[in-house]
């Protein structure tokens, strides 16, 4: 249950804000490679800056209020000299940075393109939204900005988000470096984390370091940089010097940043058809290999999107209605695309598709983990002589095809606030 709100509690918008920045430095030298900014709640008027952002939700000012935040952050950064081989890390909501900002903010924006800045994607409700968190994500990198994954490890859905948004920057929780996770559970994260860095050149940063055993820590789990009280507390931005060196550590380069490539077709098939392998495949035999495939992310869980697409030709059987319903309990994300809403009988997020359109025609299951990518794309090739349907299919393993179809699909999914 939502709590009350206060008929006299001030609007977020009219208060004034403080911005203060913590350090982000490189674990192994610990020389400042960036800040991060912080916006804090004025003195008197809430008991933190959590509860002021959780005000300005309850007020429906969120993305006014986040953008307000932004901006704010930025006229600090560029009021202190902010060098530009320094990073500034910046928070986000994506409903923010998925709407246009206001009219105020573009002179400041239109000043800090000079700054190398990195904008942090909460983990928080990551899968309420994907198609508008794709175009968050994709709104900031037309504005030059890097993309950091904030708090990877709190919530398994972070880790499924990942393969899908590709973030420059991933930033470790807390939780992993203050060892407050199982062991088994931190294994299988920092296992994901180090596999998609590794793949994408992005940079890991731990959070949380308070003590030179936390930052051993960090060390162990792979982390490039950290964050934490043992490298500094927030507060006002050091004096630069003329050139853009600190007082204490030196200018650094810009972090690197991630190639992101945009598949290049409307549907699954136009990303798969070009794959080696493709192969004639009747209905029984096609319907198997997919119940195989969606098993095997049943069995990969939280960390696990899965979308599937059904011709608009094709009954649901009662069989695969219970299969989806056990995928869509264990997994991230499952979302069914059909001419009819069929996700909702099996728990899954439906997307109603139009019979016209081609991805009508087209029969797929696409798995994306951490750990696992498989794509088995198929499209309808008539009749045999038995009156069996055919299909023309492709099947692989191949992880940017799997991301390509996945990016597709998911930027179809509309928004989902559950209830309760």
């Amino acid at each position: 249950m939502r709590p009350s709100t206060d008929a006299a509690e001030p609007s977020p918008m009219t208060v004034d804000i403080e911005t203060v920045y913590q350090p982000v430095v490189e674990v192994e030298t610990r020389a400042v490679v960036g800040f991060e900014a912080l916006t804090r709640a004025p003195s008197g008027v809430w008991s933190s800056a959590g509860a002021m952002f959780h005000a300005a939700e309850q007020q429906n000012l969120t993305v006014e209020f986040d953008w307000r935040c932004r901006v704010t952050s930025l006229r600090g950064a560029l009021a202190g000299g902010f060098p530009s081989g320094l990073t500034l890390f910046l928070n986000a909501e994506p409903a923010a940075l998925d709407a246009t900002p206001p009219a105020d903010a573009h002179p400041v924006l239109t000043a800090a393109r000079g700054l190398s800045v990195t904008v942090e994607i909460t983990e928080r409700h990551l899968m309420r939204d994907p198609a508008g968190l794709l175009r968050a994500v994709e709104h900031a990198r037309r504005l030059g900005w890097r993309i950091a994954l904030d708090d990877v490890g709190a919530d398994s859905s972070s880790l499924a988000m990942l393969e899908l948004l590709r973030p420059d920057v991933i930033k470790l929780d807390m939780s992993l470096v203050q060892e407050r996770l199982a062991p088994d559970a931190a294994d299988t994260i920092v296992t994901a984390v180090r596999t998609e860095a590794d793949r994408t050149g992005a940079v890991i940063v731990a959070e949380g370091i308070e003590n030179e055993r936390h930052e051993q820590r960090a060390i162990d789990l792979g982390a490039h940089h950290g964050q934490g009280y043992f490298y500094g507390r927030p507060g006002p931005l050091p004096t630069f010097g003329p050139s853009g060196d600190l007082a204490e550590g030196i200018d650094r380069a810009p972090l690197p940043a991630v190639t992101v490539r945009d598949p290049a077709a409307v549907t699954p098939w136009g990303v798969c058809r070009s794959v080696a392998g493709r192969h004639g495949i009747d209905g029984n035999d096609l319907a198997a290999s997919e119940e195989r495939l969606l098993a095997r992310a049943a069995q990969l869980g939280p960390s696990a999107m899965v979308f599937v697409t059904i011709p608009s030709s094709n009954d649901v059987s009662p069989d695969r209605h219970a299969l989806l319903r056990d995928v869509a309990s264990r997994t991230a994300l499952t979302a069914v695309f059909h001419t009819t809403r069929v996700g909702d009988e099996t728990g899954s997020r439906a997307v109603v598709i139009d019979t016209e359109e081609p991805l009508a025609r087209e029969r797929s299951v696409i798995v994306v983990s951490p750990t696992f990518t498989a794509s088995s794309v198929a499209l309808e090739a008539g009749q045999a002589a038995d009156g069996s349907r055919r299909y023309e299919r492709v099947l692989t393993e191949d992880r940017e095809i799997a991301l390509g179809a996945a990016t597709l699909l998911a930027r179809r999914i509309p928004a989902h606030d559950p209830v309760g």
